[in-house]
């Protein structure tokens, strides 16, 4: 069981999957495209800075994700697998076929389904959806964290961390957050 929340909101995390190949395995779709090597490095140097002896990325053991929400396909399995094998303790990792092709409010929807007793909760998926959603989180006052945003884009294995001014994850809505950061390989 998840510790409860605590006040001050909720921490959003999103992943954009780690590089891919640019063809599918014969026989198989777009769905099914595994990592590419470099790919797999940047998940593995994503989960060595996230792990134990990782600077965590600045961030308290208590920040990072207890709940885990990840497409289906191949790669953002995957990038899953290798970034987050060394969480102690592990979050629980939900795979779900709508976060393939999902826009930025079918991801929210997911979202608000999360139970409230997670401080922190990650998505894990793909563009356009990753960046658009990153834009559309950020509130009108966070003009730090839109221009961040706009200069650097959101890449493969990008890592964008939202502060979210709710108590419950049903109420989440576009435009309310606050980007504390976003980490992007190499790491």
């Amino acid at each position: 069981m998840a510790p409860p929340a605590e006040p001050g909101g909720k921490l959003l995390w999103l992943l954009r999957h780690a590089k891919t190949v640019p063809d599918p395995p014969p026989g198989g779709t777009d769905h099914e495209r595994p990592l590419a090597p470099r790919g797999r490095r940047d998940a593995d140097a994503l989960a060595r800075r996230l792990g134990p002896g990782g600077d965590r990325l600045g961030l308290p053991p208590d920040a990072l994700p207890q709940v885990v929400l990840c497409s289906t396909a191949t790669r953002t399995v995957q990038t899953a697998e290798r970034a987050l094998a060394v969480l102690d303790p592990a979050p629980a990792v939900t795979f779900l076929r709508s976060l393939y092709g999902a826009p930025p409010e079918g991801v929210l929807d997911e979202l608000r389904l999360v139970d409230d007793g997670a401080r922190a909760a990650m998505v894990i998926g793909h563009n356009p959806t990753m960046h658009l959603l990153t834009e559309a989180l950020s509130s009108a006052e966070d003009r730090a964290g839109r221009r961040q945003v706009e200069r650097r884009g959101v890449p493969t294995c990008a890592l964008a961390l939202f502060e979210v001014p709710v108590d419950h994850w049903s109420a989440l809505a576009l435009g309310t957050a606050t980007l504390v950061s976003l980490s992007t390989p190499p790491y």
